[in-house]
Order: structure tokens, then sequence, then C-alpha cells
């Protein structure tokens, strides 16, 4: 009997290593996980800052921003829709924000009117994209150039921080059982977003409509209806973020934001979402702004020229899609 249960328990055992070796070798998600713990151990070998709880507190805390927008950007591009114009909701909404707590020194007030601006800017994306039949990118690169605009209407600079609220500064700098604050916020907003991606209807409706639109609609899938929502959480969680930075920064400055929009998406497609909708992975998303704000950190530690900061998301959008090319031949031949 015993060595029974020892043969049950090594077939259970050879089941999980062959299911974790499928995992780690022919998904994009164990790809990027390989490839992320490979950077680790070369920069923790290269530099004895790299794997300190400072430093990688440091360097969640900086991609959190970026994976909070990037959360909503998945469930957008699975629908078969993208937004370009996240990048410059940070810098519209940190003006217009630290604007309204300096006259009213409400906390709760200025959140609320940060967040209604994202619900805003995305029905107006919707709008344009689903009723007047403008392509998405275009009308959310036009939307991102009247954003920025307008950010640069409402200050000539920076916004400073008259105000003082104690509260203001611990969302982006202050910790939680010594856990910064925005590392809190986006793995809730993570795991709030993969269960409704995964487990829920909506979900299936948002895999569903990216997959083929028209056969969405003969089921009975409200399909403008799904879109508008992956806008909307797109531009409300791209506020959500933009409030982080804020307090990070303690001033609203209009130039900020420049090619976050490009990082978001970039991280998005390479995680494994595809650019024609339809297949997509929250947990994928999360590995490639980890890829994404790993180089940027090594960048830095390694004392390599801070340009090559800017090179690297443009060569993480050209790898993101040759590889969804590559993923949707191999899907069409099979």
């Amino acid at each position: 009997m015993l060595d029974s249960s020892a043969e049950t328990r090594g077939r259970g055992i050879g089941k999980f290593l062959t299911r974790a070796s499928h995992w780690l070798l022919h998904t994009q998600e164990g790809v990027l996980f390989f490839i992320v713990a490979a950077i680790w151990v070369f920069l923790t070998i290269q530099s004895p800052v790299f794997f300190t709880g400072r430093n990688i507190g440091v360097l969640l805390s900086q991609v959190s921003m970026t994976a909070i927008t990037a959360v909503g950007m998945t469930i957008l591009l699975i629908s078969g829709e993208i937004d370009a114009s996240v990048g410059s909701m940070q810098a519209f909404v940190g003006v217009i924000v630290m604007s309204v707590l300096n006259s009213t020194s409400n906390l709760a007030l200025g959140i609320m009117v940060g967040l209604a601006i994202g619900v805003v800017v995305g029905l107006i994306n919707s709008l344009i994209s689903l009723r007047l039949g403008i392509n998405s990118l275009i009308a959310t690169l036009a939307m991102l150039s009247i954003v920025r605009g307008a950010a640069f209407g409402f200050t000539e600079a920076s916004i400073q921080n008259t105000h003082k609220i104690p509260t203001f500064t611990e969302i982006g700098n202050g910790f939680f059982l010594g856990v910064p604050w925005p590392i809190i916020f986006f793995f809730a907003v993570f795991l709030i977003f993969y269960f409704v991606l995964s487990r829920t209807t909506f979900g299936r409706f948002v895999h569903a409509v990216g997959a083929n639109p028209e056969a969405a609609t003969l089921a009975g899938i409200p399909v403008r209806l799904v879109k508008m929502a992956g806008f909307v959480l797109t531009s409300v969680l791209a506020s959500f973020s933009a409030i982080i930075l804020l307090s990070r920064l303690n001033s609203g400055q209009n130039g900020i934001g420049a090619g976050f929009e490009l990082e978001a998406i970039g991280a998005v497609l390479l995680g494994g979402t595809s650019l024609s909708g339809g297949e997509g992975s929250m947990v994928g998303t999360f590995l490639a702004v980890l890829l994404l704000g790993t180089l940027k950190n090594g960048i830095v530690l390694l004392d390599i020229n801070s340009s090559w900061q800017v090179a690297v998301t443009g060569l993480i959008i050209i790898v993101a899609v040759l590889l969804d090319a590559r993923r949707r031949r191999r899907l069409g031949q099979d």
C-alpha cells in the first residue's frame, strides 16, 4: 500500500513537472518568465544593488503605473480595439487633480475628479471609434494630441503642491506593512481583473468579441457595449495610474507621460495579447511589464547610456509585433 501511494505521488510529481516544462518552453508566459529570471540572475551577479529590498521595491513601484494601465489595455486589445491616448492622460489628469486639491484640500474629491476624467475620455474614445466608425488607433491618437494640448493649455509648466494633505503623498510614496502602496494597488487591480477576464461572463464576452465580432453579435453578445466598457476601463485605470504618479512627483506636470502609451501597448503585445483581438493573458502582460522595467532598471545600475531606456521600448514593440505575426501565421496553418 505504501508502494502504491509512493507511486501515485511519483506520477503526480511527474505530471506537474511535465506541465511546468511545457508552460516554460511552449507558452509566451513561460518564455517571458524564463527571460525575466535569467536577467534577474545576471543583474544580481553584475550589480550588488539590484537584488536588494530597496531596489526591488523601487523597481516594482515604478512598473506598477504602467502595469495598472496595461491591465485595462489587455482587455481592450483582446476585444479588438486599442487606446493610444493613455500617455497624455498622465499629464492632463495630473494637472487637473493637483489644481482641484490645491483649491479644495479634499483628497476624495480630487481622486473622484481624476477618475471621472477617465470615464469621460473613455466614453468619447468609444463614441468616436464605435459610433462614427473611425479606427480606434487613429481616434485615440487624435485624443492623445487633444488631451496633451489641454494639459499644456491648463498650465504653462507645472502645478506645485500647496495643499499639503499628508495622505496624498502616501498614495505614491507610502508603505503598508513594509510594502509600497503602488505595488499593493497594482496587485489588487491585477487580481480583480485576472478574475474578471478568466472567470466571468464579461471576460468570455471580451474574448468572443475580439475573436469574431460578427459571430458574437449573432450569439446575442452586446459587442459595442463590451468594447465601450474596455475603452472606459482603460482610461479609468490610466487616470488611476496618473494619480499615483502625481503623488510620487508631488506636482502636476504638463510634459509627463510622453511615450507612456508605447510602454503599455508594447508590454501587452509582448505578453501575448494579439493585435487582431480574441487572445490575451494578464499574467503575460505582467511579466512583459516586469521585463521592460527590469531592463530599464539594469541600464541605470550598469551605468549604460540612459538613451537606451527609450530604445528598449521600441525594441520591445518590434519583438512583440513579430511574435504576434508569427503566432497568427501558426494559427492560420493549424
